[in-house]
């Protein structure tokens, strides 16, 4: 059998290191790619986690996610409460970010999120971008909606403006005043009949929630109003009433006892809404 001579010992040598190096940047590439899809994997995991723990009312509480672009590296945080100030630090789970990502946009209002316990939504709706620190153009973002819907991509993701809304659900933003918790009363005003509800007792997680059926006229009216936000020095408070008009047949208003300008809300018979009079009330949002 003949042997290889050592030219040609040589020549194959020189091939496989000429092969190797040109093949290694194809592979780091790949690897930082990977490291990419994983930290957003991860994210994702992460904000599917609060929601779920929230829904499940894990702990009496609600869950979110806080993303500290001030830390080094990056990091993002799962917290217990109704917001990151007043959370549970104690039960704080911090992840950070592989060395070579970074987070290069944070569009979430005060960079944190807080899910809704029943809905599983949020109000500081936004999106993630994060991007290789070797290839900035390598980007990948994680989107929040408004509904709680958590996705991942590498453009942006589809908006809520096809999704089809109606008055069961509506957010009203309210702005420019404290609502004193401890004393002030929130009060359904229907034709012939008025609720009051003792904010103080209906209060879970730092936020309003109250649910229940009020009967006018011998028909049950069943409803729930609660807060997302509440008396937050830069949002104000939101709240959200969800009022099926397959339950609900007549007109309510909404007031606070202590907001001398007017209601919040108005619904007709048939569930169409209009801005309340409030000079803090926005429009309502039908979600």
């Amino acid at each position: 059998m003949k042997g290889f001579t050592l030219t040609e010992l040589v020549v194959v040598i020189a091939l496989s290191v000429l092969l190797g190096g040109l093949a290694l940047p194809a592979l780091r590439i790949g690897q930082k790619n990977s490291e990419l899809d994983s930290a957003v994997e991860s994210v994702v995991s992460v904000l599917r986690l609060a929601q779920n723990r929230t829904l499940a009312s894990e702990g009496a509480s609600q869950y979110g996610v806080f993303f500290d672009t001030a830390a080094a590296p990056d990091q993002y945080t799962l917290f217990k409460g109704a917001t990151y100030g007043s959370r549970d630090a104690g039960a704080d789970e911090i992840h950070a970010l592989p060395q070579g990502v970074e987070m290069f946009a944070v569009t979430i209002p005060q960079n944190f999120v807080v899910f809704t316990r029943v809905t599983g939504a949020v109000v500081n709706a936004g999106s993630v971008t994060l991007r290789l620190l070797a290839d900035p153009a390598k980007q990948a973002s994680v989107h929040i909606s408004s509904s709680g819907t958590v996705q991942k991509a590498s453009a942006p993701a589809a908006s809520d403006a096809n999704r089809q809304k109606d008055s069961r659900h509506v957010h009203v933003d309210y702005a420019g005043r404290v609502i004193a918790t401890a004393t002030e009363t929130m009060r359904l005003v229907f034709p012939t009949a008025v609720y009051d509800i003792v904010i103080a007792s209906n209060m879970q997680d730092g936020q309003i929630f109250w649910e229940g059926d009020v009967l006018v006229d011998g028909e049950a009216q069943t409803l729930r109003v609660q807060t997302h936000v509440l008396n937050d020095p830069m949002l104000g408070t939101q709240f959200s009433v969800t009022r099926d008009k397959s339950r609900n047949t007549k007109a309510l208003t909404i007031e606070i006892s202590g907001d001398i300008t007017g209601d919040i809300i108005r619904y007709d018979s048939q569930g169409q809404t209009t801005q309340g009079t409030s000079l803090y009330a926005s429009q309502p949002l039908w979600q």
